[in-house]
């Protein structure tokens, strides 16, 4: 897109380009192959040399590229769709579906990204942005009731 002449000035190469945004941020979540896991959980989870907030970090990355990568999917489909099926032209989608086209896949994925952030629900056991294992390491069982 980059290379091509006419760069980022097409909304199509726009949304190409949102999209992978999206599928670079996810794939450096998952690049660094659970170097981002706490490292005191290291007996089960391979390569874990991290902390806490690196696995949040990981958590943020991953929810927000996947969902910048799957909306601007759905973008794309309905750029399709206004060209094709409704014969827009280029200046409407640009003054008054692009905005929308963009804002939806970068302002949700961001807004839970940090919802679940703010909210520690990153490795809650719950199923919700988890990346690693739950952090709730075996040796920490009974802590809360004094035992060691």
């Amino acid at each position: 897109i980059l290379r091509s002449p006419q760069r980022l000035s097409t909304t199509h190469h726009r949304i190409i380009f949102g999209m992978a945004v999206g599928d670079i941020l996810f794939s450096l979540s998952m690049a660094s192959f659970n170097a981002m896991t706490p490292s005191d959980v290291d007996y089960i989870v391979w390569n874990a040399k991290g902390n806490q907030a690196t696995c949040n970090l990981q958590g943020l990355m991953t929810t927000v590229g996947v969902g910048m990568s799957l909306l601007y999917s759905c973008s794309l489909n309905i750029y399709s769709l206004a060209i094709v099926k409704y014969n827009k032209t280029d200046f409407y989608i640009q003054n008054k579906m692009e905005r929308f086209l963009h804002g939806v896949p970068i302002v949700l994925p961001l807004a839970y990204g940090f919802t679940l952030l703010a909210t520690q629900g990153y490795n809650s056991g719950l199923g919700n942005g988890r990346v690693a294992p739950v952090y709730d390491p075996p040796h920490c069982i009974g802590i809360e009731d004094g035992q060691v």
